[in-house]
């Protein structure tokens, strides 16, 4: 037996009206957004100096080059577009994707919002990448059959099978707890569907047993279940 037999079309639930307004947001509720792949070969978007610009803060144009031994250390600031000495445009790739709210935006009542550095309250909430298991055009297999099974057996603990249904994933995905992102309320394109009370609690327990070995709680037990059936 696999988690999506074992909860069967208990998976998913729908939501109720007001899903769109951020007050209403919730732990695995589905959304989209742009998310960034995390970069192995850190390079940089470097300003290209501009002759007849004499301070040498105001850049145009820019071109990619790999990090250096002066990386997060330049001479000068950029004022426009800004940019500190010890900070850099860093070049990566991303891609709209759904994802599930891990954590939802927490307010800072009573709190003056203007600290030394910024903002304190900067509309920052968490949520986990969702991948496909299959091509969505042409429904080939992007991974091997058994290691899917073992994914949908809850094997891995960074690892949650999430089963197509239609108007939520239009193949089998992946949910990966190793790809969280801060993402700025705002970017997130809600959807009125989020997982089930039981699934939510499931990966609830899931994030407690891979931040701490936790147990035993309905993660543990299921998962146990799983892999033993």
């Amino acid at each position: 037996m696999f988690i999506d037999e074992w909860f069967d079309d208990k998976f998913y639930r729908k939501l109720p009206l007001g899903y769109h307004n951020d007050a209403n947001f919730c732990f695995g509720q589905i959304f989209w957004t742009h998310a960034y792949y995390p970069h192995e070969n850190l390079e940089l978007w470097r300003p290209i100096p501009d002759p007849a610009e004499p301070t040498k803060t105001i850049a145009s144009q820019f071109r990619i080059m790999a990090a250096g031994k002066d990386a997060f250390n330049r001479t000068l600031p950029l004022h426009v577009p800004r940019l500190e000495t010890n900070e850099e445009f860093l070049v990566v790739r991303a891609k709209v994707r759904p994802v599930i709210l891990i954590q939802t935006e927490l307010p800072l009542a009573g709190v003056d919002n203007k600290g030394y550095r910024g903002r304190i309250q900067r509309r920052r909430t968490l949520v986990a990448q969702v991948f496909g298991l299959a091509d969505a055009i042409t429904r080939e297999p992007q991974f091997n059959p058994t290691f899917i099974d073992r994914v949908r057996q809850m094997e891995f603990p960074q690892l949650l099978f999430l089963p197509e249904k239609a108007g939520i994933f239009t193949v089998d995905s992946m949910l990966r707890l190793d790809e969280v992102q801060s993402v700025f309320v705002p970017h997130l394109d809600p959807r009125q569907f989020c997982l089930s009370d039981e699934v939510a609690t499931i990966l609830r327990n899931q994030l407690a047993f891979l931040q701490t070995q936790a147990g035993p709680n309905d993660y543990t037990d299921l998962r146990e279940f799983l892999m033993n059936e």
